[in-house]
């Protein structure tokens, strides 16, 4: 059984379009993640095949045509890539939507659920908006912290904020499970 991730709340017939899937090439290389909206029409012509469908199980329908939304989509022609783009490092920029996902919309303070973003380092005092200077954080705890370090404001953090590798951890996933199967 090849690599599911978990991704946010439950699916619906509103918000499926916006549901990510791993694209692979068709050597099975991590390319990037897609919106499901664009795997459904890579699907539909024929650019792609699935190689993990979301479970529990969860239709796209047209008048015609009943798939299963993709996990996990492999085009069917081999895309050269003359270069890759590289991951993330700590000190790169961040957008604060990104940082969420990151986080997995946990408070880096309390582990509650988080909407907003925190800079460790304040940006009033040169913070800036990278990786390793951003945080999930729920209102309270921002409020808190306000315009402070996490030490002036007797708060510490649940873990290291770190730019996030995702492609890479996925790919490994991939191979471990074509190498199980």
């Amino acid at each position: 059984m090849l690599f599911r991730h978990s991704q946010g709340p439950e699916i619906t017939a509103d918000n499926w379009i916006h549901r990510g899937v791993l694209l692979l090439n068709a050597s099975f290389e991590a390319l990037t993640e897609i919106r499901a909206e664009r795997a459904v029409v890579l699907l539909l012509t024929g650019s792609a095949e699935p190689v993990v469908d979301h479970e529990p199980y969860f239709p796209i329908r047209s008048k015609d045509v009943e798939i299963a939304l993709p996990e996990t989509i492999r085009l069917t022609r081999y895309i050269y890539l003359e270069h890759r783009i590289l991951a993330p490092d700590d000190n790169s920029r961040a957008t604060l939507p990104a940082v969420l996902r990151r986080d997995h919309f946990r408070c880096g303070y309390c582990s509650g659920w988080a909407r907003t973003v925190d800079h460790i380092k304040p940006r009033s005092r040169g913070g800036p908006n990278t990786w390793a200077n951003l945080i999930a954080a729920c209102g309270p705890c921002n409020t808190t912290k306000a315009d402070r370090t996490p030490e002036e404001a007797g708060m510490r953090l649940l873990w290291e904020p770190k730019a996030p590798n995702d492609i890479a951890r996925r790919q490994r996933q991939v191979w471990k499970d074509l190498a199980a199967s």
